[in-house]
């Protein structure tokens, strides 16, 4: 079996027992630790209460910087997690939380190709008080433990052109752009999306595509 098949393996396995009583995987953040990752149980016996209130809360909170934009509800978010999250095999979310327990942002990763050792860091929001520095550090970690124990070797995000604050995130983590798509936006009953449609000329706000680019020490 190869290493991304064990990754894939691997991923499965710790979505179906996050948050079933019993220890539970950890990923610490330095050392000594500052923060933790804790995938989000996607079960329905095991959802959290907790993390479904704070996931619709930042997600209403943070709305625009998504590329689809709807009024959340913690009905909505867990049947997201049971439904989308929690059957996919491209995909994983995790809550950060302080030393102490208490959860202050969310990231994951989504968009996996097993076959081409791709994916993608997604919905990475801090919805509560951290020390400067903790989410970029986070989000480091998460991506070399992607790397090495889910065996991607190749990692990307996308974000809005709009969101100025999220592209000099990623920067600062170490992603580069390699282009950038127009987005149309989409007027729906209950939602907005933003679609990529490179034949618009002059876009209202564009899709960034960059690249983890990775350097050891």
């Amino acid at each position: 079996m190869s290493n991304r098949q064990l990754g894939r393996e691997l991923l499965i396995a710790i979505k179906s027992v996050a948050g079933s009583p019993g220890p539970q995987l950890v990923i610490p953040v330095a050392t000594p630790p500052i923060a933790f990752l804790r995938p989000v149980a996607t079960r329905k016996e095991f959802l959290n209460p907790n993390d479904i209130h704070v996931l619709t809360i930042w997600r209403n909170r943070f709305v625009k910087a998504f590329l689809t934009e709807f009024q959340a509800t913690e009905a909505r978010t867990a049947k997201w997690l049971v439904e989308v999250v929690g059957p996919s095999d491209k995909k994983i979310l995790f809550m950060v939380d302080d030393i102490y327990g208490r959860t202050f942002g969310y990231m994951g990763l989504d968009y996996i190709d097993w076959e081409r050792g791709y994916g993608e860091a997604d919905a990475v929001v801090r919805g509560g008080d951290a020390p400067r520095g903790t989410m970029k550090v986070t989000l480091q970690v998460l991506l070399k433990w992607a790397r090495g124990h889910l065996g991607l070797c190749e990692i990307g995000v996308r974000v809005k052109l709009s969101n100025m604050v999220a592209l000099e995130f990623y920067k600062k983590v170490g992603f580069q752009e390699f282009k950038r798509v127009p987005l149309r936006k989409v007027v729906e009953s209950d939602m907005i999306r933003w679609v990529e449609d490179p034949s618009i000329e002059k876009a209202d706000d564009y899709l960034v595509y960059m690249l983890w680019k990775h350097k050891e020490g």
